[in-house]
């Protein structure tokens, strides 16, 4: 019902997927309506921004943001974890032109929140609750929303491997099912493009210890999948942390076939501008069911 941060400073580093350079991000609690901001720590004189849709200047294998005149790449990770566990405001200083892969999934983000805690805080959180379907289309790759009671997602891949085939994912989102069944899914990708990104000069801290890499019909990495459809479930990873540059929680089905950053992000702005389709509400003390319940709180603050 209440908006929520950090209870204490969070640091992460460790290589870019795409420069290969050390990189590293510090997150701090921060105030109500506050949002998600960012800043280029590493450059003197640049402020924070608050990160919406419209900040978003790339979706090239992965999620880019405007920081100030200067960028910050692969943000959807974080934004994921952060969303996924029900935090509302947080302040990120980024030392690098891009965040840490780490795993290639959000588990250690979500293993660090947890360990310093959520703080309530004392304003309550806006909602978006849809009330009519929208819908975008790319090719054969779609993505829509319909009304809903809770923030639901359906996703559906199909790949022309053996390994991925066809798969598809349902899940309402919670912050307990979001770290039980999502944070853990790895970006993933097959050798023979993997190694035409690195003579590209791109994907340079790609390796077996951050992604999910497949050579024809086989998976290279020594100890396989977390999960049977660990594929699907990262791309649903990767759609919250895209959705999360909304700045609201809010109420309805995604429903998304073969989408990824482009059409996510195109479908963030369409949302934000569909303000007929949509209401801002609060929930009150007593509704019946919070679809953001929040993982053990520390006592209320600010």
């Amino acid at each position: 019902m209440y908006q929520t941060t950090i209870n204490d400073k969070l640091i992460f580093s460790g290589r870019g997927l795409h420069s290969g350079e050390f990189v590293k991000a510090e997150l701090f609690p921060a105030l109500p309506d506050n949002g998600i901001t960012i800043r280029r720590a590493d450059i003197p004189g640049t402020k924070p921004v608050k990160l919406t849709p419209f900040n978003v200047i790339s979706t090239v294998l992965a999620t880019t943001v405007y920081c100030g005149n200067y960028k910050v790449s692969t943000v959807e990770h974080l934004l994921s974890a952060l969303y996924g566990l029900g935090i509302d405001n947080v302040h990120i200083d980024v030392y690098g032109e891009e965040l840490p892969i780490l795993d290639g999934s959000a588990s250690a983000y979500v293993d660090q929140i947890k360990n310093v805690g959520v703080k309530q805080l004392k304003k309550k959180r806006k909602y978006l609750k849809f009330t009519k379907k929208i819908r975008l289309e790319k090719g054969d790759k779609w993505i829509e929303i319909i009304p809903s009671r809770y923030f639901k997602v359906t996703f559906g891949i199909n790949f022309e491997n053996s390994i991925i085939n066809e798969q598809k994912k349902f899940i309402t989102v919670t912050p307990n099912t979001y770290l039980k069944e999502i944070s853990r899914a790895r970006t993933f990708g097959f050798k023979e493009e993997v190694e035409q990104l690195w003579k590209m000069g791109l994907a340079r801290g790609g390796s077996l210890e951050n992604a999910v890499v497949i050579d024809r019909n086989r998976i290279l990495n020594e100890d396989g999948l977390r999960y049977d459809d660990e594929f699907v479930r990262h791309k649903i990873l990767d759609l919250i942390g895209d959705i999360a540059l909304l700045g609201y929680r809010f109420y309805g089905h995604i429903r998304a076939y073969k989408s990824g950053h482009e059409l996510n992000n195109a479908f963030a702005r369409t949302l934000l501008e569909s303000k007929s389709c949509y209401k801002v509400i609060e929930l009150s003390d007593q509704f019946s069911f919070n679809p953001y319940e929040t993982l053990v709180f520390e006592p209320q603050g600010t």
